[in-house]
């Protein structure tokens, strides 16, 4: 029943978010056809819309219903940001899909080939500037709907000035140094060539992930006292258990990425092994391994060109070497330290979506 309840606030924010973004009068101004189409592509797909539900129930939790409907310009622009975060990053990953269909790279070089007729390396070319481009523009557009919150909702401006200075330096100078690291562990062939431990890899997802899930909470607490106090007690409270739901997030993401199923994930099985993503299950997996699985693995790892076979028989021996059961593990830790932090936040319809939200983190199916 309460998952329900859960699954049915999703799908009101998912619905409300789509309204705003359809209505939005700036769109307009999305020219040509091919990034108007690669602006709205991954928006107009289904998702669950987390980052902007975290917000309102952010919101909901400290300020009640009213609070929460103001926040909706906000709710937006967390999943403006979060988008062309994912826009870049498939560019830097070279995946192909999205929540099961083509990226936006993949896609706008597919469209060229056809309208342009141009060959295949200048229309890989013409796919990567065009996510260039609709990121940038998702980018600002993200700041745009934050400061609806302030011109339209009666939002504190001095609030949404100080909750844009934040997300266009911390949380964007964070973010992108997770994506940074990550790109660099990839290249890494073995595990020891930066050094890498399970602490700088949690570190990492934290920066990836962990930061955004972050905002979100502290930008719709901030929102639902309309404070600028970014030390108020229960603003803290809901920050900090936000940011460790997120890295929880990421750690099981990385169970999904090797247990799932393509279309649960919406992207190939087996990309980020063939991407030689350096997770806690690859650090954890490797420990444990003798020299001969070891060397097994780092064939695998990070070879764009292995077999669908080859992905496999890693993917068995990250079961076998403990690497999925301590990510688990470890996804729950964060959990179990995140909920304490809602003790000092009034019980609310609003506090048990948080609540139902950190078990749906822990709890989402392979």
């Amino acid at each position: 029943m309460e998952n329900k309840v859960f699954f049915s606030y999703l799908g009101n924010t998912e619905k409300r978010i789509s309204e705003f973004f359809e209505k939005y009068e700036a769109q307009q101004y999305f020219k040509p056809t091919d990034i108007y189409d690669s602006v709205f592509s991954y928006i107009r797909r289904p998702a669950k819309r987390l980052r902007p539900s975290v917000l309102l129930m952010a919101a909901g939790s400290l300020g009640g219903d009213d609070r929460e409907k103001l926040a909706i310009p906000a709710a937006a622009g967390v999943e403006l940001f979060h988008t062309w975060t994912l826009v870049h990053d498939d560019l830097i990953d070279n995946d192909n899909l999205r929540r099961g269909e083509p990226t936006v790279h993949k896609a706008m070089s597919e469209r060229s080939k056809k309208s342009l007729g141009v060959s295949d390396g200048v229309a890989k070319e013409y796919g990567r500037d065009i996510a260039v481009l609709a990121g940038d523009i998702q980018h600002g557009w993200s700041i745009a709907a934050f400061v609806d919150c302030a011109l339209h909702m009666s939002v504190d401006p001095m609030l949404i000035l100080k909750l844009i200075k934040h997300l266009q330096s911390y949380v964007i100078g964070n973010l992108i140094c997770g994506e940074v690291l990550d790109v660099q562990y990839g290249m890494a062939k073995g595990m020891d060539i930066f050094d890498i431990d399970e602490e700088k890899i949690i570190n990492m997802l934290w920066l990836k992930t962990g930061v955004l899930y972050e905002f979100a909470g502290l930008a719709g607490a901030l929102i639902g006292k309309n404070s600028t106090d970014f030390e108020d007690e229960q603003v803290l409270a809901i920050k900090n258990f936000a940011g460790s739901c997120g890295t929880a997030f990421q750690l099981q993401d990385d169970i999904l990425g090797i247990l799932g199923d393509e279309k649960s994930i919406g992207k190939p099985v087996g990309s980020d092994i063939r991407e030689g993503k350096k997770t806690v299950i690859v650090y954890e997996s490797i420990k444990n391994a003798s020299a001969s699985e070891k060397n097994k693995i780092l064939s695998v790892l990070g070879n764009k060109e292995a077999s669908p076979n080859e992905v496999s028989e890693v993917t068995v021996l990250f079961q076998e070497l403990g690497g999925t059961e301590r990510t688990g593990k470890l996804a729950k830790q964060y959990l179990e330290k995140a909920l304490p932090h809602l003790d000092v936040i009034s019980d609310s319809k609003y506090k048990n979506l948080l609540v139902l939200w950190a078990d749906f983190m822990i709890n989402r199916k392979f």
